[in-house]
């Protein structure tokens, strides 16, 4: 069964990550991006949902041009 978390930023929602079976058997998160600016980032893989939220918040920051609050929580 898969887990999902929502990401979202200062309020935007950004996407969600969902579990699934690391190479190494583990468990990864993979992002699978809804907002056209975190497009780079869907599909990739993270240890955990915070550290989803934490890229996602800086892309978002970056794209913005405003300066990074450390991901956006």
């Amino acid at each position: 069964m898969h887990t999902s978390r929502p990401i979202e930023v200062q309020g935007r929602f950004l996407g969600v990550a969902v579990t699934h079976a690391a190479e190494q058997g583990g468990k990864a998160w993979r992002f699978v991006a809804t907002d056209p600016l975190l497009e780079d980032l869907d599909g990739a893989t993270f240890p955990s949902p915070a550290e989803v939220q934490r890229v996602a918040g800086l892309v978002l920051a970056r794209s913005s041009g405003q300066p990074s609050k450390g991901g956006g929580r």
